[in-house]
């Protein structure tokens, strides 16, 4: 029996992985696109075919955004995104409402200089970001969660920052379809990077209570205009071909 080292079969997997991650990141854009919707069918056979490359990083692909709570294995069906009702979104943002306001709340606490150091460069990017009208919605969603994540991790309370990453993962679907609502004029940039800041303000004058009125009053303002529309889930379905570009990064 031949005997693997983990130094002679490192570059197999590190490829293997990278092609897997760039067939999720084809995925969600499709997704950001409208070309993929809620319950929609996942076929790895076909994804693979349109791709051009192997089953296995799709199926890969697929198992991944599963474990995010963006797609499902149904018995006799397969794998489909997910299909969130208007209350299921309501009861994540509820959910998330009770547990994010605290998670800042610690973080302000155990903040160090390098922290908010560490905070200013992550809001100068999603800055950049999301002031570009060019940029893509799935970049700002990445940042903007980046930045979050950031000052939870920072709190030291893994169990609640644990539930509030499921919660995040349970609603990506959702927030990848809308997000691009959100940036739609000059004006909802502005605000949207207002609102990093009056964080990062907070934090700064480590102001616990603050911290905790800004967070607990954006995610009820999510709550309040929620952007839940029924047709935009609907669509014929139609065949997904990759863009050149997309082919070329595969290759």
């Amino acid at each position: 029996m031949t005997r693997i080292t983990m130094q002679e079969n490192s570059g197999s997997l590190f490829q293997k992985n990278a092609l897997s991650e760039q067939v999720i990141d084809i995925l969600m854009e499709w997704i950001m696109e409208g070309k993929l919707l809620m319950g929609d069918r996942l076929n790895a056979n076909e994804i693979a075919k349109q791709l051009g490359v192997s089953r296995m990083p799709v199926r890969e692909a697929l198992f991944d955004l599963e474990k995010r709570g963006l797609a499902e294995s149904i018995p006799y069906v397969g794998m489909r995104l997910v299909k969130l009702s208007e209350d299921d979104i309501k009861q994540i943002y509820m959910a998330r409402r009770a547990l994010e306001p605290i998670a800042a709340q610690f973080a302000c606490r155990n903040l160090t200089d390098a922290d908010i150091e560490e905070l200013e460069m992550l809001q100068k990017e999603y800055e950049r970001i999301v002031m570009d009208s060019d940029s893509k919605p799935i970049e700002s969603y990445r940042q903007n969660r980046r930045f979050h994540f950031t000052i939870y991790r920072i709190s030291r309370m893994e169990r609640i920052c644990a539930m509030i990453e499921q919660l995040w993962d349970n609603l990506a679907f959702f927030k990848l379809i809308y997000g691009h609502s959100l940036l739609d004029t000059e004006e909802s940039r502005k605000q949207i990077v207002q609102t990093h800041y009056d964080y990062l303000d907070a934090l700064k004058e480590r102001n616990e209570e603050k911290v905790f009125r800004l967070f607990s009053e954006n995610l009820s303002r999510r709550l309040t205009d929620l952007p839940y529309y029924v047709d935009a889930y609907a669509h014929d379905k139609k065949i997904i071909e990759p863009t050149e570009e997309e082919a070329l990064a595969l290759r």
